[in-house]
């Protein structure tokens, strides 16, 4: 059974910042309905625990030429633990990759990248993601739509 982490105000809170983290601590207790100080305590608090992770600006992509975004899933040859470092310190490097999930499944991990045209893929793909690192195989799927990207995580 699910187990309620926060009490109802803390969930508003985390809902008024998800949607805009760049709320004012007056303007959130207002929406809130606390008092600025018992607001500010909360948050704090939701800060110093981790819940808050931090607070970001979300850029819009394609106002910076990153038209096309792709999904690579991959294998590795083996199972070397050298090889899977060296594959993770490299992603790192690469500031198209967005995202990096190793996976349990039919693929050892999923890349999402923001990339500006399939030739810029094609570069990265074939200086970057190559078998110095370990990968075996790899398969790109590029997308054609979003229907739903959101940073708003389920409370």
């Amino acid at each position: 059974m699910f187990k309620k982490l926060f009490d109802n105000i803390d969930t508003r809170i985390l809902k008024a910042l998800q949607r805009n983290g760049r709320l004012q601590n007056n303007e959130l207790a207002k929406e809130i309905g606390l008092s600025n100080s018992a607001c500010l305590r909360r948050v704090n608090h939701l800060e110093e625990t981790g819940v808050i992770d931090g607070y970001t600006a979300l850029l819009n992509p394609k106002k910076l030429n990153r038209n096309l975004l792709v999904y690579v899933q991959g294998t590795f040859f083996e199972e070397d633990p050298a090889l899977k470092e060296r594959f993770i310190f490299e992603v790192k490097l690469i500031p198209q990759i967005t995202e990096c999930h190793l996976m349990a499944g039919s693929y050892d991990f999923i890349l999402k990248m923001l990339v500006s045209d399939l030739d810029e893929f094609h570069a990265i793909k074939t200086k970057y993601l190559t078998k110095e690192i370990g990968i075996k195989t790899l398969k790109s799927e590029v997308s054609l739509k979003t229907i739903k990207s959101t940073t708003e995580l389920p409370l």
